[in-house]
């Protein structure tokens, strides 16, 4: 708003990331396949180097709307490289009985960054200014740039087919299918719908937490969610990986997502909401890494990147429904968008408990 540009374009400016993202990670996934995760994830860091720049340029040439566009359309696809990279060579790294493991601390990893980069963003445009601190971002991404290049190793699986469409059909599979939904129904409720919406909420139920205003407030109440996911996410994953389990604490975390949302969508006070999100975290904190295994389990090992990039295919899908179809509903009811999305991931929860069944079948083969 301060930089002088309408509430539209800036939400233009906010879809073009995920819309590009979108289109990118399926096609990224075969790069990744091709030319291994290293290369993919040095690329996508070095993307992320010039989306920095031009976020500067922006300022900096006082034509932030131009700018800052081309910086969200170019993000999508350097955020797919690094997004769909790591949870590639994580697979690869985690190997058969440590995948859960290797795939939680990769996703810790991602839910962290994004909340500590908007805090300390923050603190720096306050401190430094705007454009100093797009320079002081770049030059973080250059030393994670250079830590990717000494210490990331080439971890992958020689593939025969350089074809995308080749490649799309062979991950042709109703167990694909089954995990990519789970994955649209977390995006969809945790990304989407509350990421969205709970700043209104606050406000339509004048929610106070320790006195801090509505944005305040809404912002304590997602960190607590966010936290809650990080912190369990290593664990969800360990746990599948010591009793190959990674399907049951899938289907047990998406029915956690149930009385979280039905929580925030009812309540009117402090701790019904944070009880709601508490639930929410600890749901998508076991779907993350067991999803991504149970991707890795079914897909052949030369074909993970490619895995990868359809699983962010459908969060990414879900994450930009979320917003519109919460906002939308929000108009007429405060509980609707919630409840609503409750039912949406009840519907699912037979889903997952058909990739149990099928787990069990395995473990017992």
């Amino acid at each position: 708003m301060r930089l002088g540009l309408s509430l539209p374009f800036i939400g233009v400016i906010l879809a073009a990331n995920r819309a590009m993202r979108v289109v990118a990670s399926p096609l990224v996934g075969v790069i990744a396949d091709r030319f291994g995760g290293r290369r993919t994830l040095l690329v996508g860091l070095t993307l992320q180097i010039v989306v920095m720049g031009l976020y500067a340029l922006g300022i900096t040439t006082h034509h932030p709307g131009a700018f800052f566009l081309a910086g969200r359309l170019l993000h999508g696809p350097g955020s797919a490289c690094v997004f769909v990279s790591a949870q590639a060579l994580a697979l690869h790294a985690g190997g058969p009985t440590q995948g859960g493991r290797a795939a939680g601390t990769v996703r810790a990893s991602i839910v962290l960054g994004v909340p500590i980069g908007l805090v300390v963003g923050g603190l720096l445009s306050d401190a430094v200014g705007d454009a100093a601190t797009f320079e002081i971002a770049s030059c973080a991404v250059v030393v994670a740039l250079v830590g990717a290049w000494a210490k990331v190793p080439d971890l992958r699986a020689p593939v025969a087919s350089r074809s995308l469409v080749d490649a799309v059909r062979a991950m042709r599979d109703r167990r694909l299918l089954a995990v990519g939904s789970l994955n649209f129904a977390l995006s969809f409720a945790a990304g989407g719908m509350v990421l969205t919406t709970l700043a209104l909420l606050v406000h339509s139920r004048h929610v106070v937490l320790l006195g801090r205003n509505e944005q305040g407030t809404a912002g304590m109440l997602m960190g607590l969610m966010t936290i809650v996911d990080a912190a369990a996410t290593p664990f969800a994953g360990r746990i599948g990986d010591r009793w190959h389990a990674h399907a049951r604490v899938a289907a047990v975390s998406l029915a956690l997502l149930v009385p979280g949302l039905v929580l925030v969508g009812l309540s009117s006070g402090v701790k019904g909401l944070a009880a709601g999100l508490a639930l929410i975290g600890l749901g998508a904190a076991g779907l993350g890494p067991s999803l991504l295994v149970l991707m890795g389990a079914i897909v052949p090992r030369e074909r993970r990147g490619t895995g990868a990039g359809l699983l962010q295919l459908c969060g990414d899908v879900g994450g930009m429904l979320g917003p519109l179809v919460g906002t939308a509903l929000f108009a007429r009811n405060i509980a609707i968008p919630y409840l609503g999305t409750a039912a949406l991931v009840a519907c699912i929860v037979p889903v997952a408990i058909w990739l149990v069944q099928l787990e069990r079948r395995a473990t017992t083969a």
